[in-house]
């Protein structure tokens, strides 16, 4: 193993074991990191956007939406969370902008991608065995009978945070296997996905199962062959033949499949998101004409959801949230930057990365749809993505124009 590989291990495993922790103001040490790296990359970033004159329209548009986020109804009144989600906002465009300017080899990315992707799944182990303990608490199973028990975590804050991180991570890992000619790789790999599975499940949250099972249809009915057929077939007996074992051998696992708990015997509740939808969309509609516009704002939104359901929650849907947070206005810029990303990603389907990154963009689409909120680790992905698929079609076309001059100088 290289010094750098273990140095990166270090400092990954660091940055997330202490992500959770309050560091000042009510402040987590992962808001703090962010906002300096925030502060360290803006300007000179930034700088060369404006020297070059030259950007991508989603990064366009993605910097108008965080700018965006510090003009809402509320703003003002809840400005250190303001400034946080505008922090949150910024990190995909500067990441982006980042690593096209100063990272040279796509290798260099999907290096740091793939071993992001192993320490978070590894991660969750010592927590898993109790060998750590974690800063917060998961899932609460006190609604299936289990009082005092709670569902896995990890390193992370929230349930949701820890199963759609974990998602992100197995579909990163999948792409891997098959990508080197390596027997022992493969099965390093397929270990890291069963393993990934099993805390998955462990988290008692669905969002992060669904994310996984879309983007690995994806990849299976991408470019179907019989290979892939069989492939598929022998993983949905695996999937299949563990989840019916641990649905009959885990009663919460059970109660979760059929929508129970020790409240509601017969099913069929849901999680309530269709109503936490119409709320959101109401409480925008309804409020001042210029709301409409601008949005309620991140707190205020989450304070008219309490006066309709009794949470203190926002709408567990980014298209909505962003709606009734940002408004009209700043629902323009999300969904353009999302269409800009799509015709981004459409001109680079010939790239052998290309299966990977839509993949990553299909994983956020339906967090997006189910959850919303921000994940570090999600963004980070993407923005890497996005850079190795722009990067790989230049070396081609560096390459294909070496050749052409080559060929015309031997002629």
């Amino acid at each position: 193993m290289s010094i750098k590989l273990i140095f990166f291990y270090l400092i990954v495993t660091t940055i997330l074991y202490l992500e959770p922790i309050e560091v000042a103001g009510g402040l987590t040490f992962g808001i703090v990191w962010k906002l300096l790296l925030l502060l360290v990359l803006f300007l000179p970033v930034m700088y060369q956007v404006l020297k070059e004159r030259v950007i991508e329209m989603f990064i366009f548009f993605s910097i108008l939406l965080s700018f965006k986020i510090l003009i809402s109804y509320t703003s003002m009144d809840y400005f250190p969370h303001t400034i946080t989600l505008f922090t949150k906002e910024m990190m995909f465009p500067l990441l982006y902008l980042f690593f096209i300017q100063k990272i040279e080899k796509k290798e260099t990315l999907i290096f740091m991608t793939k071993h992001l992707s192993i320490i978070i799944i590894l991660f969750f182990l010592p927590y898993m065995l109790g060998i750590l303990q974690p800063f917060e608490k998961g899932y609460d199973l006190a609604e299936f009978g289990l009082e005092g028990q709670y569902g896995l975590i990890g390193p992370f804050i929230k349930p949701h945070s820890a199963s759609i991180t974990l998602a992100f991570a197995m579909i990163m890992i999948t792409t891997q296997i098959n990508r080197e000619n390596s027997l022992i790789k493969n099965l390093f790999y397929v270990g890291l996905i069963l393993l990934g599975l099993y805390e998955l499940i462990l988290t008692y949250v669905r969002t992060g199962f669904t994310i996984y099972i879309v983007v690995l249809l994806y990849l299976y009915f991408r470019n179907i062959n019989m290979k892939k057929i069989i492939l598929m077939i022998l993983t949905s007996f695996a999937i299949f033949g563990a989840g019916l074992y641990m649905y009959h051998t885990n009663e919460v696992i059970k109660m979760r499949v059929d929508d129970k708990n020790k409240y509601n015997s017969s099913g069929g509740n849901g999680s309530g998101r269709f109503l936490f939808w119409k709320n959101a969309i109401d409480n925008w509609w309804n409020d001042e004409p210029s709301v409409i516009y601008i949005g309620l704002g991140y707190d205020y939104g989450r304070e008219k959801m309490y006066e309709d359901v009794g949470m203190l929650i926002f709408a567990h849907n980014r298209f909505i949230q962003v709606l009734q947070q940002e408004g009209l206005i700043g629902f323009s810029f999300f969904f353009s930057y999302l269409f800009f990303i799509y015709r981004f990603m459409s001109r680079y389907k010939e790239s052998q990365y290309y299966a990977t990154t839509n993949g990553i963009f299909i994983a956020l689409l339906v967090e997006m749809m189910f959850q919303g909120g921000f994940f570090f680790p999600l963004v980070f992905y993407l923005s890497c993505y996005l850079v190795i698929l722009k990067k790989d079609y230049e070396e081609k076309a560096l390459e294909t124009k070496y050749q052409s001059s080559y060929l015309k100088r031997v002629s």
